[in-house]
C-alpha cells in the first residue's frame, strides 16, 4: 500500500515540476536569449526490483554550442556589414547629389575662363571667374569638413562601442564565477544564467568578432582580435588611444595591465559594428578623403603652374591661383633616433600624385628604406644615403640620426580640399594673358584648356576624376548592399535552426501543459484510488 503512495506521489512531484517548467517557457517565449527548458523523468526503482514511481533528473537547456556559434558568427558579420553600409550611404548620398556635387561647379569654373579668353579685358567675366572660383573652393571645403566629421563620428561611436565591449566582459566573468559555484553547490546546471551569459556572448559579438571557448569546467573564455579578453583571471579592457604611427588617427588597444597596452593591429579587428566602422574608416572614408584631396591639390597646382606663367594687363607676372595645403608627416612614436622628415612636392609632377599615404620604415642592417603605398601595397627601396627620396611626384629628405626600426607615415595631400583657397584677390591679379596687353587672351585659354587635360595620375581628367569617386563610393555601397542582404537572409536561415532546438514553440507547450496536467490528475486519482484502499483495509481489520 505504501509503494502505492510512494508512486502515487512521485508521479505528482514529476508532473508539478514539468508544469512548472512548461509554464515557465510559455511565460518566457519573448525572452531574447531564453532557452527552452524541458524536465528529465527517469523510472525510480524499488529494492526488490518493482517500479517505484518516478524521478526528476533535472531541467535540461535545450541548447547546441555549435548552433549557437554559427548563429552569432554570422549576426557579427551581419552587423559589422550593415554598420559599414549606414556609412558610406552617406557619403553616397553627398557625392551623388548632381545639383549639389563638384562636377557643376568646376564645369562652372572652367566655363569662367572660357568666357574671360573671350574678352580678357572685360571686369565682369573677372568678377564673375573670381565668384566661380570661390564658390568651387567653398564646395571643396565642405565636402571635406563632411567628411571630417564622419571621421569624427567614427571615433565617437568607437568609443561607445569599446565601452559596451568592456561591459559584457565584465559581466561575462561575474556570470563564470556565478555558474561555476552555482553548480558546484546544487550540482544542476544554473539554465537561468547560462541563458544571460550566451546573451552577453551574442551582444558582444554584434560589436566585435569573438571566438569562445569552454574551459576550467563551465567558464567561457572569449578571445577578441587574438587577445584574451575573459579568461580565468577575469576580464580585461580594450581602450581607444592615439596611433602610435599617427597620433591624428585613432587606434584599438588591449589593457594588458599594470598600465601597459598593446596597440591592435587594425586588421585584426573584424565582424561586429565596430569592426564594420574601422573597415569603412579604412576601405572608404580615407580613401574617398584621400581621393577629394588628390583632385583639390593637382586642380590647384595645374592651374597655378599655368597662371604663373602669365601676365596681368598691367604686365605683371601671375602669382599663385589657389591656396592648398602643405605634405606633412609623423614620426613612430616608438622610434628610437631623432631623424623627422622634410616631405615637398616635385615641381611639375602633380600629375603624378596618387590618392594615398606613405609608411616609410628604415633598415640599419642594410642602410636602406623600404616606402609602402598603403593604398595598394606598393612597396620600393631606396638606399640610406639617397636623398631626396623620389616617388609619386613627392621628395623626401630625412632630417637627424635615423635608427633601426624607424618608421614614418607621410600624408602628402593631408587636408588639401579643406585648405583651398582662392590666392587671387582682385580682378587685376588674374594672369590673362602670356605677354602683357589687355587683349591678350592666350592664358586664360591654357587654363581654360586644362579641362580636357589628363591632369590626375596622367590617366584622368578632373571631371572624369571626380566620376570616378563617385562611380567607386556608388559600386562599393551597392556591392555592401547585396552582400548585407545575403549575409541577412543566412543569418535568418541559422537562427530558424537555432531557434527549432532552443526556441519555445507555443503549440507544443500548450500541448505539454495539457499533458502534465493529465499526468497530474491521473497521479492524485492513484494516490486517492490507494487512500480508498487503505480506508478500507482498515474498516475490514475493524
Amino acid at each position: 500500500m505504501s509503494n502505492l503512495f510512494g508512486i502515487g506521489l512521485s508521479g505528482l512531484g514529476a508532473a508539478q515540476t514539468a508544469l512548472s517548467t512548461t509554464s515557465n517557457n510559455i511565460s518566457n517565449v519573448r525572452t531574447p536569449g531564453y532557452s527552452r527548458q524541458v524536465v528529465g523523468l527517469s523510472t525510480s526503482q524499488e529494492g526488490n526490483g518493482q517500479g517505484g514511481g518516478v524521478r526528476t533528473t533535472g531541467v535540461e537547456r535545450q541548447y547546441q554550442q555549435y548552433l549557437t556559434g554559427q548563429l552569432n558568427d554570422a549576426q557579427s558579420r551581419s552587423s559589422a556589414l550593415d554598420s559599414h553600409l549606414g556609412q558610406i550611404s552617406q557619403i553616397n548620398n553627398l557625392l551623388g547629389d548632381s545639383e549639389a556635387g563638384l562636377a557643376p561647379l568646376m564645369q562652372k569654373f572652367f566655363g569662367g575662363l572660357q568666357t574671360l579668353s573671350a574678352n580678357p579685358a572685360d571686369s565682369a567675366a573677372r568678377e564673375s571667374l573670381l565668384g566661380d572660383a570661390n564658390s568651387m573652393t567653398a564646395q571643396f571645403r565642405a565636402f571635406s569638413e563632411y567628411l571630417s566629421d564622419m571621421g569624427e563620428s567614427v571615433e565617437s561611436q568607437l568609443k561607445g562601442g569599446i565601452t559596451q565591449v568592456n561591459n559584457y566582459a565584465e559581466q561575462i566573468s561575474n556570470l563564470n564565477t556565478q555558474i561555476v559555484q552555482a553548480e558546484a553547490k546544487t550540482g544542476q546546471p544554473p539554465n537561468n544564467l547560462l541563458d544571460q551569459r550566451d546573451q552577453l556572448v551574442s551582444a558582444l559579438g554584434d560589436l566585435v568578432d569573438v571566438k569562445l571557448s569552454v574551459q576550467d569546467g563551465n567558464s567561457y573564455h572569449v578571445m577578441v582580435a587574438g587577445q584574451p579578453l575573459v579568461d580565468a583571471n577575469g576580464a580585461k579592457s580594450l581602450k581607444l588611444v592615439d596611433s602610435a604611427a599617427d597620433p591624428t588617427r585613432s587606434a584599438i588597444a588591449f589593457d594588458v595591465g599594470n598600465g601597459q597596452l598593446r596597440e591592435l593591429s587594425e586588421n585584426s579587428i573584424k565582424g561586429g559594428s565596430i569592426g564594420g566602422l574601422m573597415a569603412f574608416r579604412k576601405d572608404s572614408l580615407e580613401p574617398a578623403q584621400q581621393r577629394l584631396d588628390q583632385l583639390a591639390h593637382t586642380l590647384s597646382a595645374r592651374i597655378n603652374e599655368v597662371h604663373q606663367g602669365g601676365t596681368t594687363y598691367k604686365g605683371q607676372a601671375g602669382g599663385a591661383f589657389f591656396e592648398t595645403a602643405s605634405p606633412v608627416s609623423f614620426s613612430d612614436a616608438n622610434n628610437n633616433g631623432t631623424a623627422t622628415l622634410e616631405v615637398t612636392f616635385t615641381e611639375g609632377a602633380s600629375a603624378e600624385v596618387r590618392a594615398s599615404n606613405y609608411r616609410l620604415e628604415y633598415n640599419g642592417d642594410t642602410n636602406s628604406y623600404a616606402l609602402t603605398r598603403t593604398s595598394d601595397g606598393d612597396k620600393r627601396f631606396f638606399g640610406g644615403d639617397e636623398s631626396p627620396l623620389q616617388f609619386d611626384g613627392v621628395e623626401v629628405r630625412v632630417q637627424g640620426a635615423v635608427a633601426d626600426g624607424d618608421a614614418f607615415v607621410i600624408k602628402p595631400l593631408d587636408r588639401a580640399a579643406a585648405e583651398m583657397e582662392v590666392a587671387v584677390k582682385s580682378t587685376s591679379e588674374i594672369a590673362a594673358a602670356q605677354g602683357g596687353g589687355t587683349g591678350d587672351n592666350r592664358n586664360a585659354l591654357a587654363m581654360a584648356a586644362l579641362q580636357d587635360e589628363t591632369a590626375i595620375e596622367g590617366e584622368s581628367s578632373f571631371n572624369s576624376g571626380y566620376a570616378r569617386l563617385v562611380s567607386d563610393i556608388g559600386n562599393k555601397t551597392r556591392s555592401l548592399q547585396v552582400n548585407s542582404s545575403a549575409q541577412q537572409m543566412l543569418t535568418s536561415e541559422l537562427e530558424t535552426a537555432q531557434q527549432s532546438v532552443s526556441g519555445v514553440n507555443l503549440d507544443e507547450e500548450r500541448v505539454n501543459l495539457l499533458y502534465y496536467q493529465q499526468m497530474y490528475q491521473a497521479n492524485a486519482k492513484v494516490i486517492e484510488t490507494a487512500a480508498s484502499l487503505f480506508d478500507t483495509l482498515l474498516g475490514i481489520r475493524a
